[in-house]
């Protein structure tokens, strides 16, 4: 069982320590978050960012998506921070920071609409040196969290050693993204030393450019879901399951933690080395390049997981399993299994029929399609739904104990479970008839459901809990 008073969600330890004025404090820097995510999210609309164009991004669109997620980033951050005690970190100075980051990066990002140094790049790049600064001081605290004689950090396990190794995958993946935003806006040439590294590894600036983005871009996405996957194992607890669906659990977050720190170093060697991950199974055109792979073993992974996350948790833990707890669990356990069909078995089917798709390039005859399912799962798997992921479990955490929740978390959550069933059918659709009414429904249909999750995040609504006073 996990120890509710180091661990749970506002509980403990953590309010005797804090008091309840920094615990609100938190809280709302946990509801500005989800508001900028929401209010950014509407006002592409206002700035007229064209999300629904087959392909990859382009740079405004690029640069308007890490106005959304970098937040999201954030959003992580301050969920680890809230549901572990860690002293090494001032909670007011923290929260204040991420609030800042999440301004700075947010507005520079959506300003940030041409290449080349503006007043917007500057202001981007302050956000994300401070985000980058959040994410150091995070895993400096949870390293002596770790280190701690009472070892209370096995109080998660494996869990918290996946959340842990995800924020440095992150740290290691936003080095990436400023080199390649240095080489966007100045130019390759202005690195010291570049000529020599392209030389040596024998590939061209464009080259070089494209890797970074690839691998940047490839890792934070995996290292972000991983970090999510690991609080869901805690706020679902993972650790007081029955013997068979403990062992499934740990089984689950082993693989996505030996599948992240492969991706990490594939990445990392692709980007730096101008290394190109070799096709396994290939076949002609078609086979799964081998970072590909890795990624599917973590979302598999990710799966088995879940399996140990179902059922009723241990006798002792089943007054705390709640009706919307257990509603957050099924729209969780959705979030993963939709997710794993939009993006995995889509795309590995796209992969091993490559001589009809093309790559996305003309004249082959799919290529349309393999551009449609690019924009798609972007949109779908890598955006709406870690958002949606992370809100439900920000809701959890403000609602952990909650007898009476009220309409709006409950709007939220079975809102939620309808958009994300729309949008899967919608990109499916979308992919195969070249029609996206049904996916911008459901995209929208989320996005309806995000402005409920914003609203039970209010910090100070009064949550009933029985026995206690929060």
């Amino acid at each position: 069982m996990l120890c509710k008073e180091v661990i749970m969600f506002q509980t403990g330890r953590r309010e005797q320590s804090n008091g309840t004025k920094a615990v609100a404090f938190s809280d709302f820097a946990i509801f500005f978050a989800v508001c900028w995510i929401v209010v950014a999210l509407f006002s592409s609309l206002l700035f007229r960012v064209h999300w629904f164009v087959p392909g990859d991004f382009n740079y405004s669109a690029a640069m308007y998506y890490h106005g959304i997620m970098v937040p999201v980033l954030i959003l992580l951050y301050l969920l680890t921070q809230k549901i572990f005690p860690l002293e090494a970190v001032n909670e007011r100075v923290y929260t204040a920071g991420a609030i800042s980051a999440i301004l700075l990066v947010g507005a520079g990002s959506i300003f940030n609409t041409s290449k080349g140094i503006s007043v917007a790049v500057v202001v981007q790049i302050i956000g994300m040196v401070m985000t980058d600064c959040l994410g150091i001081t995070l895993v400096v605290a949870m390293a002596i969290f770790a280190l701690k004689k009472d070892g209370n950090a096995r109080k998660t396990g494996m869990a918290f050693w996946l959340l842990f190794s995800s924020i440095i995958a992150i740290l290691i993946s936003a080095p990436l993204g400023h080199l390649a935003g240095w080489c966007i806006d100045i130019g390759i040439k202005s690195i010291p030393g570049s000529g020599v590294l392209l030389n040596a590894i024998n590939i061209k600036p464009t080259a070089f450019q494209d890797g970074l983005v690839a691998s940047h871009s490839h890792l934070i996405a995996a290292a972000l879901l991983c970090g999510l996957a690991a609080l869901t194992a805690i706020y679902l607890q993972y650790e007081s399951r029955g013997p068979w669906r403990k062992r499934m659990g740990i089984l689950g977050l082993g693989m996505t933690l030996i599948a992240l720190l492969l991706a990490t170093v594939i990445y990392v060697f692709s980007a730096i080395a101008g290394w190109e991950p070799p096709t396994i199974f290939a076949s002609g055109p078609n086979g799964i390049p081998l970072d590909d792979l890795v990624l599917t073993t973590g979302e598999i992974g990710i799966l088995l997981l879940m399996a140990g996350l179902s059922g009723s948790p241990g006798r002792r833990d089943t007054k705390s399993f709640t009706p919307i707890k257990a509603a957050i669990r099924i729209a969780i356990f959705l979030v993963w299994v939709l997710g794993f069909v939009g993006t995995v078995l889509l795309g590995i089917y796209i992969e091993l029929h490559e001589g009809f798709y093309g790559a996305g390039v003309s004249p082959a005859p799919g290529a349309l399609n393999d551009n449609i399912f690019i924009r798609a799962h972007l949109l779908y798997s890598f955006f709406l739904l870690p958002i949606i992921l992370a809100v439900l479990l920000a809701v959890g955490c403000k609602y952990n104990h909650a007898t009476a929740p009220g309409p709006w978390p409950r709007l939220f959550v079975w809102t939620s479970v309808f958009g994300m069933a729309s949008g899967l059918a919608g990109e499916i659709l979308w992919f195969v008839t070249r029609g996206d009414k049904v996916f911008v429904a459901g995209m929208s249909i989320m996005g309806v459901a995000l402005i409920a999750g914003m609203v039970s995040l209010w910090p100070y609504a009064t949550v009933e809990i029985p026995g206690r006073n929060l």
